[in-house]
């Protein structure tokens, strides 16, 4: 009977029906062992595993607390509840575990790698760092290991690590799409497109249905200004993925820097009915708007981007450029004290200097100077 196996959870929602069937009949097997012998360790053991293969966790669980009771000094056995625990969202329960695994065996690689997922899951990003380079001490070849500290350093904004991490585990095996993906998006981060638009060639390579994929690889292109293919690769993230709200948005800012007014607020458009709730979209499509010339419906748009996210110095600005352009002065006014309040370092200059709002600031600045003349006369007259 086995009783050291360690649980490979990811694996068992791929179990076929046979191979459930036949755990289910071996579990029966250890229960009529476990009646009969009812400190029968290796059969609790063996029961527990087999629960937690066919993704009964509760059961699996409490078979394990079980089989510790009876002897708690196998690091595997330690390590596989741990991985029960995880799978019931008992991460700190888990964490104590592995613990206990790694004090009987120091150098256990599968009790460190877990210890150090956990730590990650847990949102302990330094703590989880050192335990990643604790596991790639016993197991340097490990690429998954060298992924995940990037993944812990990218949470500390370490980026430059997090790439030099990434290199390392693509150096050490270099057919995971999903690694050449975050390798390539962190390399947008730093603004380094070429070398962004390299590692997305190697994820679309492998995996060329990753509408999400396609999608960086626009920004790529986009970023070095190739917009017809970035363009061409946004068509194919909305081809494999329609319903993703942030590819028709993406596809849209390509359009608008291509001045293809018309596709984009289609784009727009589309995007928002898939998410209305997104100031951002709102605000993309107030702008398009905007230059399409058509002022009213780009004010409502910028009404509902700032319903949603208020304090937009942007938004304020160019609505009141729209209110100036519909000969709509008060409004105007309104909106861009509005804007000077929020970010006055940059609005009230480019008010200064914009021939649409200059006459209606100037204004703004008279009405202002008149008002505390009358409140220096008030005082005046209130002294005598």
């Amino acid at each position: 009977m086995m009783s050291s196996q360690v649980i490979d959870i990811a694996s068992v929602s791929g179990q076929s029906s046979e191979q459930d069937e036949r755990y289910r009949l071996e579990i029966n097997i250890c229960d009529r062992i476990i009646q009969r012998y009812p400190y029968h360790y290796q059969a609790w053991n063996y029961r527990s595993y087999l629960l937690a293969s066919i993704g009964q966790y509760e059961a699996a669980a409490e078979s394990y607390r079980h089989t510790l009771s009876l002897k708690a000094t196998e690091h595997r056995v330690w390590c596989n509840y741990g991985s029960v625990l995880e799978k019931l969202e008992a991460l700190d329960e888990a964490a104590k575990c592995y613990g206990h695994a790694l004090k009987q065996a120091p150098f256990y690689f599968k009790a460190q790698y877990r210890k150090s997922k956990n730590l990650h899951r847990r949102a302990l990003y330094g703590e989880a760092i050192v335990s990643y380079e604790q596991a790639i001490q016993l197991r340097p070849d490990s690429y998954k290991l060298w992924y995940y500290r990037g993944k812990a350093l990218l949470q500390l904004d370490r980026i430059d690590q997090a790439i030099a991490s990434f290199n390392k585990a693509v150096e050490l095996y270099d057919g995971d799409s999903k690694l050449w993906l975050v390798l390539g998006r962190t390399l947008l981060q730093v603004h380094n497109p070429q070398e962004a638009l390299r590692a997305l060639n190697h994820s679309i390579h492998l995996d060329p249905d990753n509408g999400s994929v396609w999608s960086y690889h626009a920004a790529a292109l986009k970023a070095q200004g190739y917009f017809e293919d970035a363009l061409t690769s946004l068509d194919k993230s909305v081809t494999l993925e329609p319903e993703k709200s942030r590819f028709w948005h993406l596809r849209g800012l390509v359009l608008l820097e291509m001045n293809r007014l018309t596709a984009a607020e289609e784009s727009f458009t589309t995007s928002l009915k898939l998410q209305a709730y997104n100031y951002q979209a709102w605000l993309a499509m107030a702008w398009t708007l905007q230059k399409m010339g058509d002022f009213s419906r780009a004010i409502e748009a910028y009404d509902k981007s700032l319903a949603i996210e208020p304090d937009q110095a942007f938004a304020f600005y160019n609505q009141a450029r729209c209110h100036a352009r519909l000969g709509q002065d008060m409004w105007a006014l309104e909106h861009v004290r509005r804007a000077m309040s929020l970010d006055p370092q940059i609005y009230s200059e480019r008010a200064y200097a914009d021939p649409l709002l200059q006459a209606i600031v100037q204004d703004m600045e008279e009405d202002d100077s008149g008002e505390d003349l009358k409140e220096i006369e008030l005082i005046a007259l209130d002294s005598h």
